[in-house]
């Protein structure tokens, strides 16, 4: 005998396809969340690395900044020591200038020639003074350049004595109520001059300043 299915069969196939429906939903609303989740993690651990790498880099900059502003102090260092072994050195090389120049000076000084005034500004010497004739001056000028000490030599003014014209006029006036008259010196004919030359210093201080960088080179990283 033949069976008749009287269920709602369609009914329970819509319930079935529905079931697996909400089922596949689920699956992949899970599915998504779980990409979602991954990605964000992975971001935000490759963001946490990033920054971590940043505040690396910063610490080195800073350690670096620092590592430089302790060079430069150095090297500032190093040049002040450069500088007072220089000036010390330089004292030590022109010691026995003084002596020696005024030697030189009183060598130098040519017959028929007498200062007035020698002054010395830095290393400037100006000699003020009067002298027979221009060939005296000249005769002082090479003197000088002979000297070890002395250099770049030269006239700065040189014009005849006016108290010789003065003196000659007082001598042709005839004297009046007992006046006598002012005799004539050799002086009142000389020429009056001005000249300059320049102090050297050593002729080892090149060599003392080449020293001196090098010692300052050789010593620069002890500091």
């Amino acid at each position: 005998m033949a069976r008749i299915n009287l269920l709602p069969w369609r009914s329970e196939e819509r319930a079935r396809r529905n079931k697996e429906f909400l089922t596949l939903v689920a699956a992949v609303t899970l599915l998504a969340l779980l990409s979602a989740f991954a990605t964000w993690s992975y971001f935000n651990n490759e963001l946490e690395e990033q920054r971590d790498a940043n505040d690396r880099i910063m610490q080195e900059n800073n350690r670096l900044d620092t590592v430089l502003a302790e060079i430069d102090t150095l090297e500032q260092r190093r040049e002040d020591i450069i500088s007072r072994m220089q000036v010390i050195q330089d004292l030590q090389g022109r010691r026995p200038i003084p002596v020696r120049l005024w030697d030189d000076v009183a060598k130098a000084m040519p017959q028929a020639l007498y200062l007035n005034n020698l002054k010395r500004e830095g290393d400037l010497l100006t000699f003020t003074g009067l002298a027979d004739n221009p060939n005296v001056v000249s005769s002082l000028i090479r003197n000088l350049d002979d000297s070890l000490w002395m250099e770049n030599s030269a006239v700065r003014n040189i014009q005849q004595n006016i108290s010789a014209y003065e003196a000659e006029a007082t001598l042709n006036r005839a004297p009046t109520n007992g006046e006598r008259p002012r005799p004539i010196y050799p002086e009142d004919s000389y020429v009056q001059f001005v000249v300059t030359t320049q102090v050297q210093s050593s002729s080892t201080e090149p060599t003392q300043s080449a020293e001196i960088a090098a010692s300052a080179n050789g010593s620069g990283g002890t500091l």
